[in-house]
């Protein structure tokens, strides 16, 4: 019974090592990414064209960085949910709003989404660069 004991103490002391491991991860997304945008917008019409962010700093959820566009260059900050895998940024010079899924390592997805008068929506895939 002894040796029972211990064997079963020894798998809920890993158990709970392993859990608390786990759940601390947070990806880090630092670095430019690069992809197609397509968007839409009733002022506009349909457009395609290349995309590029770089995310410059991050702080565990939290992040930073700019992108560049067809019609310049905006910063931005951002968050990465619990769940590791979807992400929001909002940039202080525009007024709608991204969601992002973190799909691998080094791809993501961003969707553009944008209310009321100059109403606007894209979504794009993009893939990390290599340093």
């Amino acid at each position: 019974m002894n040796k029972f004991l211990h064997t079963l103490l020894f798998f809920i002391f890993i158990f709970f090592i392993t859990k608390n491991a786990f759940s601390e991860y947070i990806p880090n997304i630092i670095g430019t990414w690069k992809g197609i945008n397509k968007s839409y917008s009733e002022e506009k019409g349909y457009r395609t064209w290349e995309k590029k962010i770089t995310i410059t700093e991050q702080n565990e959820r939290i992040f930073k960085g700019n992108f560049t566009y067809a019609d310049g260059e905006k910063n931005f900050l951002g968050t990465i949910r619990s769940n590791n895998r979807n992400f929001y940024w909002v940039s202080p010079e525009s007024k709608g709003y991204i969601h992002g899924e973190i799909l691998n390592i080094n791809k993501i997805e961003v969707c553009y989404t944008e209310a009321y008068r100059g109403a606007a929506v894209g979504c794009s895939i993009l893939k990390r660069l290599k340093d």
